[in-house]
């Protein structure tokens, strides 16, 4: 009951902190959110649904920082542009749906 109470806390904390400049705090509170959510998972599907327990923690855990990482090293060393690395990042997400649009949109171009 702790965890998701710490849980459902700790996400509109974070959203505030940070939405009132106070990133340290934002941090901190990022950190329990995802800590506890990972703990609450774990407990929940680890045992019976070891899988989808991976499944579950490779977009929602691994994908959310390894982009925040990213962002950090481009604003601190300007490696990309921001504006690209956001889109680059965008455009990976979407492109599973976007290519067979514009394959589709390709293809029936030919024919009008």
């Amino acid at each position: 009951m702790t965890l998701i109470i710490l849980s459902v806390l700790s996400l509109p904390l974070t959203a505030t902190c940070y939405f009132y400049s106070k990133i340290k705090l934002s941090v901190v509170f990022a950190l329990i959110f995802y800590v506890s959510n990972i703990i609450f998972a774990h407990s929940l599907l680890y045992e019976n649904y070891t899988f989808f327990f991976y499944l579950l923690m490779a977009p929602c855990v691994v994908f959310p920082v390894s982009c925040l990482i990213a962002f950090a090293l481009d604003v601190k060393y300007g490696i990309f542009c921001i504006d690209t690395s956001f889109s680059s990042i965008i455009a990976w997400i979407f492109s599973p749906i976007l290519l067979p649009i514009n394959l589709i949109i390709l293809y029936l171009g030919h024919y009008y």
